[in-house]
């Protein structure tokens, strides 16, 4: 529906066959089976979407090039290669997708586990129901934190301001109300409605859904305005390390086609050689073994109640040295006590309990601690009290308003932060009455207020003041008010909470405490638990300071108290900008934009729903060792990742080395492009099983960094060893046994296969490799390649791939070399581990 929101709303109800009451049961059946009807017009079948995954196995131009060889071999009649090229290739590719398909279909399934609901009233019934589930005509209840579900028109509205960013790009909040408008101009002066992707930042409202999906602002412009994620650091690795790939592909495929051809070799079997050493160089697994190492450890850490909504947030746990997390729930136990009520004079204070309670009672924003635990008291009778407005909680007033009334009289009660409390009262409430609020009673409360914070109190102060009943409460409002007293409220630490903290350091991850609370009660808990608060800062004095000195200061300091929204953001920023993977814990409306900046955003079950949604990671259980458990992860799926690499670029490298420097001394060409092609394939066989590898203790007591220097390095020394090994191979097969051609490529080839699944063994630990337990997966794919080939080897199959059986001296020699090549190759191992510590 175009323009709704210049329309009146009974029309717009009449015209969507809803309600005050919301729709019927009936109607929200029939709706839904339209627009999923709907919905699903242009939407890929799942044949089509794994026909286009597997496509996507061969999308590499190196990988293009051999299909468009082995249709030039059969053009050429040269059938045999060509089909054997195009089984191996089809066998690598078939492999990779499958692995992608298993290991996506288990993240999406893990995605379910925190899908978003929205409150919503049908039948005069208030239910949750989840944001597809909604369709037009629905009545949306809306409070602060709230994600919108779909386009819709304000019916009531009560202080509502919206984060319109995602459509507008305007960052601070907006805000609309109930009422005619008559805008036809850019949405950010659309008051009366709200849209989809957009979020409550304050306040509340009943809103009429009008359009849901693709009929929506958003749905309609698509993908262009949601904006791009950044690469990850693990990522930017992996791009640069694929660069340096090419550049080396490319020259070394290129001098040795040309070397070919001048020495006059057949034109066709040079390209095709060139071509196989192009593709044999290329760790073409890569992306599935990421994704199989990301899916199985998502998998885990849902068995220990954390969901990874986004795969390489695991990897960026890996890399996460900083974790910066709120007090509340997270060091404490969530679960607040109201300890005392009491007047300026420090005596307990029954008018401060009621009219707290009220305040507490009748307010309808966002659910938290304090007024949960003040629901608990018991003795408070409410029942002669009606609400007749509100003005919500925001996070630069810190206060929260409610006008409620009885047959005497109106009152405004406010509770909130004791200095924002104090700074719109004129008068002073004492035993015996009324008194101005002046230096000296303004120090007296500052006083209470610093001796309960210093004793780990959370401190607030409650004000009040009569309004006539007809009275349309606002934030103007909150002026000369009285100052009633204060209320206290004890969240202790968690149990073992210190000990937790400890285990964070021992594997290489500060803490950083973020909170709006003040600086004493903040102070309190840091040393409680044994967190250093030398250098604690407050928000006001993170605004004094100038952008490099507060980058200084945030890094040497572990608590930041009485900070806001943007200034969360801000600290992770800086920590970032200086070198530090920083996660981020937070569950509020608050802690949005700091969750989106961190490396990785870390947000709980029942946190709100923009919270949820900028988090990369949802604890169902919040308990900050879960966190530790999750960096081990992280870790344990980066260094399974990088082994692969390690052992695949290395072995690929020093294959390709060997096999172009022999082809320029030979006179024939040392193995054949299917061998190649085949070796590849064998060999990668048992390298996706180091997705599910175990890891040495010492991979999870640091933070994993990527390091293309140190890849860099790995691979020349250890490929320059694996081709002076090959070039010993070679020597020996032609110079020594003067053996054939056909000979010395199944020598070469059977020598290449026994060191690919050998130096796997050696490298993926930094240990001897006798005192690493390889997992099962690991010993069953290797033992099953050994045997796959023996099976080519000793069949007829193996003259469809040139291999003929080799005398019994040369397969002992073979042997020798290979023993010969692990020691060394444990021997380097040593040498670099140690140069690196």
């Amino acid at each position: 529906m175009e323009r709704f929101w210049l329309q009146d709303v009974r029309v717009l109800l009449t015209q969507l066959g809803s309600s005050w009451e919301g729709l019927s049961a009936r109607s929200v059946s029939t709706l839904q089976k339209q627009q999923k009807a709907r919905e699903k017009i242009g939407d890929r079948k799942p044949w089509v979407s794994n026909l286009l995954l597997l496509a996507a196995q061969y999308k590499s131009p190196l990988v293009m090039l051999l299909i468009f060889a082995v249709f030039l071999s059969i053009s050429l009649q040269e059938y045999s290669e060509g089909v054997i090229i195009a089984i191996v290739l089809l066998l690598t590719g078939g492999l990779s997708f499958f692995q992608e398909r298993t290991a996506g279909k288990a993240i999406e399934h893990l995605k379910q586990l925190t899908r978003i609901k929205a409150c919503v009233k049908r039948d005069g019934i208030i239910r949750d129901v989840y944001f597809e589930e909604i369709v037009p005509g629905d009545i949306v209840l809306l409070n602060a934190g709230d994600i919108i579900p779909g386009d819709a028109c304000i019916l009531e509205s009560n202080d509502l301001h919206l984060n319109e960013a995602a459509l507008t790009g305007e960052s601070f909040p907006v805000a609309k109300f109930a009422g005619n408008c008559s805008v036809t101009g850019p949405l950010s002066k659309i008051s009366n409605a709200v849209f989809k992707g957009t979020n409550v930042t304050n306040g509340s409202a009943t809103v009429l859904v009008v359009n849901t999906g693709r009929n929506t602002v958003l749905g309609k412009i698509g993908r262009s305005l949601q904006q791009a994620e950044g690469p990850t650091s693990f990522e930017k690795g992996i791009y640069k390390f694929g660069y340096l790939l090419m550049y080396l592909t490319f020259v070394i495929s290129g001098i040795i086609l040309i070397v070919n051809v001048l020495q006059g070799k057949p034109i066709f079997d040079s390209v095709l050689f060139a071509l196989a050493l192009a593709v044999g160089l290329t760790p073409e697994l890569l992306p599935a073994i990421m994704t199989i190492t990301l899916s199985a450890g998502a998998k885990r850490m849902a068995r220990k109640k954390v969901i990874v909504r986004k795969l390489t947030a695991l990897q960026n746990l890996g890399e996460m040295d900083l974790l910066c997390c709120d007090k509340t729930g997270t060091i404490t136990t969530g679960i607040m006590a109201l300890n005392n009520a009491v007047d300026i004079e420090g005596a307990q204070s029954a008018k401060v309990l009621l009219y707290v309670y009220l305040n507490a009672f009748f307010q309808s924003g966002f659910s938290n601690p304090i007024d949960e635990a003040i629901m608990k008291v018991t003795g408070c009778d409410v029942a002669d009290y009606r609400k007749i407005g509100e003005v919500p909680y925001d996070f630069h007033r810190k206060r929260l308003s409610i006008l409620v009334g009885n047959e005497h009289q109106c009152i405004m009660i406010t509770k909130g932060a004791v200095h924002n409390i104090v700074g719109v009262c004129s008068m002073i409430e004492t035993r015996t009455g009324k008194i101005a609020l002046d230096h000296a009673t303004a120090r007296q409360i500052e006083n209470a207020f610093e001796t309960f914070s210093s004793q780990g109190y959370r401190t607030l102060g409650v004000c009040y003041k009569n309004l006539a009943a007809d009275s349309r409460l606002s934030k103007d409002d909150e002026a000369d008010m009285v100052f009633l007293g204060l209320i206290t409220l004890s969240d202790v630490p968690k149990n073992g909470i210190a000990e937790s903290i400890s285990r964070l350091k021992a594997i290489g991850i500060g803490l950083k405490i973020i909170t709006g609370d003040n600086r004493f009660v903040a102070g309190h808990l840091a040393t409680q638990i044994g967190v250093n608060t030398e250098s604690l800062i407050c928000g006001g004095d993170m605004e004094q300071l100038s952008d490099d000195a507060l980058r200084e200061a945030v890094n040497r300091t572990h608590v930041f108290a009485e900070v806001l929204p943007e200034q969360k953001e801000k600290i992770v920023k800086l920590l970032r900008q200086t070198g530090h993977a920083v996660g981020y814990l937070g569950d509020g409306i608050n802690d949005a934009n700091a969750l989106k900046t961190a490396d990785v955003g870390i947000s709980i079950d029942n946190a709100v729903d923009v919270a949820k949604e900028a988090a990369d990671i949802v604890l169902l259980d919040r308990d900050i060792d879960v966190i530790r458990q999750g960096v081990e992860e992280g870790r344990r799926t980066f260094g399974n990742t990088m082994k692969y690499i390690y052992i695949t670029i290395s072995a690929n490298f020093g294959n390709m080395l060997s096999m172009a420097v022999a082809s320029l001394v030979l006179p024939f060409l040392p193995i054949l492009p299917v061998q190649i092609l085949l070796n590849n394939f064998l060999s990668d066989l048992p390298a996706i099983a180091l997705a599910s590898d175990n890891v040495d203790k010492e991979t999870l007591l640091k933070p994993a960094k990527w390091n293309l220097k140190f890849i860099s390095r790995f691979m020349f020394v250890f490929g320059l060893q694996s081709s002076i090994f090959d070039f010993i191979t070679f020597g020996v097969l032609y110079w020594y046994f003067y053996t054939a051609p056909a000979l010395l490529r199944t020598g070469w080839f059977i020598e290449s296969l026994l060191s690919e699944i050998a130096i796997l063994f050696v490298l993926r630990t930094r240990l001897f490799f006798f005192k690493s337990k390889p997992s099962k997966a690991l010993l069953a794919s290797s033992a099953f390649t050994l045997l796959l080939f023996l099976f080519i080897l000793c069949t007829p199959v193996s003259r469809k791939f040139a291999f003929y059986s080799l005398p019994a001296t040369i397969l002992g020699i073979i042997i020798l070399i290979v023993i010969a090549y692990m020691t060394a190759a444990e021997m380097t191992k040593k040498w670099m581990m140690n140069k690196i510590r």
